[in-house]
């Protein structure tokens, strides 16, 4: 099976370029350098906020190059620069924390790239504070009706069967004004409509003057699925889900097994 040359790879991070610690594996780290020699853009594609998705794209050495974060929300450079920021409708947002707000689901609210929850003590926070290493703001009740458009929302479930019930009824309830996905079995996440991986990835392809015939994805989640079907090239880890998989070109082994710079190593480097 021949591609065509690959000039932008992007790249999800958890479950994919990070290992199931949460951690940069060097092989990868390496991998994306010399893929980075050879002119070929690198970037990363994550549901994560800008702020923790950056510290990555730092140890990556990607500079300024423009990444993408809330599943396709944003696009933002290291200087700041953002190309793209699509936010939650006001009223929608409300909506849909009404409703949270009356079934005391938990939720996370990013603002102008900061997290607000009701309180800082809930185990669920201190679950993901802890699991990935970012802050928020106690807000009580006011997380329920926010005054600033949020960028995400995300609910956090008992498992894949709460959340595929909760991604089918909100993505029915509130269809055509938001877009519903999950990057972990325990997520709901929630952006406005058109806010997606695969779009995004196109438009920043857009903008860097590259076809998506010579673009790589890389993802193992739910919120992978557009960019992996919309590349030349679209490839699912081997810890992906089967959804993903079925939606891939290849199959690279998993991110315990640094997945990604087996691709890279691959069809960049020429190692395959």
């Amino acid at each position: 099976m021949s591609f065509a040359p690959i000039k932008l790879i992007a790249s999800d991070l958890d479950g994919t370029m990070l290992d199931s610690s949460g951690r940069l594996p060097e092989r990868n780290k390496r991998a994306v350098a010399e893929a980075i020699k050879t002119g070929v853009i690198v970037t990363i594609s994550t549901g994560r906020m800008y702020s923790s998705a950056a510290d990555f794209a730092r140890k990556l050495g990607l500079g300024n190059t423009p990444i993408i974060c809330y599943n396709g929300a944003m696009i933002r450079r290291e200087t700041g620069e953002t190309p793209l920021h699509l936010k939650l409708d006001l009223g929608v947002a409300r909506e849909i924390l009404a409703i949270v707000r009356e079934r005391d689901l938990y939720v996370q609210s990013y603002i102008d790239d900061m997290i607000y929850v009701k309180d800082i003590s809930d185990s669920n926070f201190i679950y993901y504070r802890t699991h990935f290493g970012i802050a928020g703001k106690a807000a009580g009740d006011t997380v329920f009706d926010p005054q600033i458009p949020p960028t995400k929302l995300l609910l956090r479930t008992s498992g894949l069967e709460a959340s595929r019930a909760l991604i089918k009824e909100f993505s029915e309830r509130f269809a055509g004004r938001v877009y519903v996905t999950s990057s972990n079995e325990d997520f709901v996440e929630i952006m406005t409509c058109g806010a997606d991986k695969g779009r995004c990835l196109k438009v920043l392809a857009d903008t860097l003057g590259v076809p998506m015939e010579n673009v790589m994805a890389l993802g193992d989640g739910d919120n992978d699925v557009e960019m992996i079907k919309r590349a030349g090239l679209g490839i699912a880890m081997a810890n992906a889900r089967p959804e993903t998989k079925s939606s891939a070109r290849e199959i690279a082994p998993a991110n315990d097994e640094c997945g990604v710079a087996w691709a890279i190593e691959k069809y960049v480097l020429g190692g395959g």
